[in-house]
Parts: C-alpha cells; structure tokens; sequence
C-alpha cells in the first residue's frame, strides 16, 4: 500500500473486480456495513449502500472486497473517495478515538512538534515518534496518555520516517542514534520492526534505541527485534513488587514475564532499566532494581538510569516533585554500595556530541502566514503548517479553525524546532 492508502497493484479476480490491501482487511458489521481495519490498530466503517450505489454489489473474501461482473478500473476509480472519506473517519481501537494517518502525500512536515515525527535537540540522537496512545495508565505520565480526553491520535507511515530521518541523519558529523521514544508506548505501533530495519538501512546509523514499557515483549518479538537491528532497549521498570508495579502502570503489569523478557535479551539487545522515582511510590524499590541492573549483560551502555519524577503542565501530578539534590543525596548510599554510577550522566557513556539544529525558518515573535491543516490533541489547540515545519496554533477554540484555512499567528515557541503559534 502506498502513501495513499492504495495497493501497489490492482487485482481482478476472473470478471470481478478485487479491492485489496497489504494494511487494510475488510469485514462485516452485524449492520452490514463494512468495517476497515488499518494496521491492525485503527478502523473506519464504509456503509454498504455506498459501496452498492457508487460501484455495485460486493462480498468480502480473505479482507478484500470483490464486485463480480464490474470492471476493475472502474471499482478503483469509485472507491477511491470512499477510502479518503474512510481515512477522515479513521479511529484508533483501542480507545475509539478519532486518529490522524500522517504519510509522505499529506503536506505534514515531520519537525514542529513533539508529538509525532522526528525531534532534533541539538545532538547526534534523533527522537522518532511514530505514533500516540499508550496501553498503561501511569499516574506519573508527563504527557497524560493511556485513558485521557485527548482529541486525536496519530499514526505516521513508517517509510516516511524512514525517509526523513535519513535526510536529518545526513547532515550529522557524527554516528547517529535514532531513539523511538513516542508519546505512548512504540510497540502499539504495528510497524515497529519495518521502522527498526529501515532506520538501520541509513548509512549514519550506530545505534537504535527504543523506549518501552516492556509489557508487549516477548521472545519471538526480541528475535526480531534483534535481527532487524534493534541496538537497546531502554525499560520503563519501575517496581520489582507486584503492587508497586502495577500502581505504577495504573493496571496489573506483567512482571514475571517482563523479567524473563530481560533475561532472553542476554546476548541479543542491550537492557536498560529506566525507573521514574516518583515520592511515595517506588522510594523503597531503587535498590532493589539496581541489584537488578548489575546483573544484566553489559552491551556498551550503562544498565540503568534512574528518572526524578518532574510534574509537567499537561501532564499527571501524583505527587510533589522532588528536588535534584535531594534526589541525588538519595540516591548517594546505593550509588557506593553497588558501585554503579546513579547520580551523574556522562555523555560519552552513550557517544552522545553536540550538533547543530535544522535551520528555524522563523522565531519566536515573527508572524507568519500558515494554513490549518489537522486536528491537535487538545481543545483550543490546531496544527498548522508553514515551510516545512508544523506549527500548533494555540488561542480560544482554536480547534474550530477548519482544515485548509490560511491564518495569520504570532510564533510564541521556537526550541529545538517545536513551533507554537498564538491567534
């Protein structure tokens, strides 16, 4: 299937007309009605009275959709705004919520904002976000995900990434890694080892990254990782009590079976545990999990990376910040005791040098002209698009604004190339 959404090839099946995708299967509504679902994750529903009027009479075998006695360019033809409307109506399963399919024919930049797409701060790792939505509920989450009043999610065409992050990767002087670090958890995203495989194909590539919260692991998926070119993976293990663990993943989390997962890596991926230490929550389970950390093959990385839980305006606030010295001071005894580094991070222990940032194509105060182009997240938020870069435009229901409409704002953020935009 391409950008579009189309096959690579048309298929006719004798004198009938066949509608089939490598990503999309279709099926029957007790309705009657179709129902697409898109990369295993996402759906929309085409009625059948469309399908009747505008191509013919149809049944479903093996996903696809077959029209006897109707010529096959013809079904093409028809159908192809019924797919478009379709992706307009594109919901995620999980959740039942609305989601935005990004791909290379969509006018979406993949730099302007944190949310999906590629994220350079300045150095020889590159962030990747292929998509939004997560299966855990965090009570400690900074970007609130899981089960939340979002609007929208994303989900973004892996060769487009691939395409992009190539271009970005490109102009480094130094190796690059490239982190999948979305918001939510990456292996939700049914082309993870697709993503893994082509990232490793960029000739600048030393490492690949992936931040997870191990609960979809498994061997066969580790096995495949690892063939694909998977470097590490960094482990969002807060807990090495059943309670804790769970509390901390908002539902029951597989433990048992994520620390056999740790184990199976032996040999094959690099492990990082990387616990958020959240006050109240996990004080008592540090040393424990650094015990843990000194038994984990070391593959060129550190085996651990404590997190000091920070509250963030869109974010969860279980509890109250702690400060970084304090943290530190606490961390301290356990730090001589195993005879690990806890309290300071050292970028030579990932190769991580400083690099320049992509050109801003404007700055913070500039007005500049760009058009709506998809839904945000968040009420009273829009996402735009200006040279190359997209904009989320912020002001009072900012998220009525209707798709294709040219605007004027007032660049209010330009870090690292994440733009907003005042109305």
């Amino acid at each position: 299937m391409d950008a579009d959404g189309h096959n690579d090839g048309k298929e006719n099946s004798g004198n009938a007309a066949r509608i089939s995708f490598q990503d999309i299967r279709f099926g029957r509504l007790p309705s009657g009605d179709v129902r697409a679902t898109f990369l295993t994750r996402y759906i929309f529903d085409i009625p059948a009275d469309d399908l009747r009027e505008r191509i013919g009479e149809f049944s479903i075998e093996d996903g696809a959709l077959v029209f006897p006695g109707v010529d096959e360019n013809r079904a093409w033809k028809r159908f192809d705004p019924l797919l478009d409307e379709g992706f307009r109506g594109l919901r995620h399963l999980l959740y039942d919520k609305p989601a935005v399919y990004i791909h290379q024919n969509s006018s979406i930049p993949l730099i302007g904002t944190n949310e999906f797409g590629i994220m350079d701060r300045g150095s020889n790792i590159l962030e990747v976000k292929p998509l939004t939505g997560c299966n855990f509920q965090c009570p400690y989450c900074s970007v609130d995900e899981g089960k939340n009043d979002k609007t929208h999610d994303y989900i973004v065409e892996c060769d487009y990434l691939v395409q992009e992050a190539a271009k970005l990767a490109a102009k480094k002087a130094h190796p690059v890694e490239f982190n999948i670090g979305p918001q939510g958890e990456p292996l939700l995203y049914p082309r993870t080892i697709e993503l893994v495989r082509g990232l490793k194909s960029i000739p600048n590539c030393a490492v690949i990254s992936i931040n997870t919260n191990g609960s979809l692991l498994t061997t066969q998926l580790i096995d495949d990782l690892a063939a694909a070119g998977l470097t590490r993976i960094n482990l969002s293990l807060n807990a090495l009590t059943q309670d804790a663990a769970d509390r901390l993943a908002g539902k029951k989390y597989p433990l048992e079976k994520t620390l056999r997962m740790v184990e199976y890596c032996r040999g094959k991926i690099a492990v990082l545990i990387a616990p958020t230490v959240v006050p109240g929550f996990n004080d008592d389970e540090i040393d424990g999990l650094v015990q843990l950390s000194t038994t984990i093959e070391k593959r060129g990385f550190p085996t651990i990376g404590l997190q000091n839980y920070l509250e963030y305006p869109k974010g969860r606030a279980p509890a109250k910040a702690r400060e970084f010295p304090d943290f530190f001071a606490m961390l301290k005894p356990i730090e001589e005791k195993y005879g690990v580094n806890l309290t300071e991070m050292r970028k030579g222990d990932f190769a991580i040098f400083d690099e320049p940032e992509p050109p801003k194509p404007f700055f913070k105060n500039d007005i500049v002209r760009m058009r709506v182009m998809l839904p945000a997240r968040y009420k009273n938020e829009i996402v735009a698009v200006a040279q190359g870069r997209c904009i989320t435009v912020v002001g009072k229901d900012a998220h009525l604004l209707p798709i294709g409409k040219d605007i004027k704002a007032r660049i209010i953020r330009d870090k690292h190339n994440i733009f907003k935009a005042a109305i």
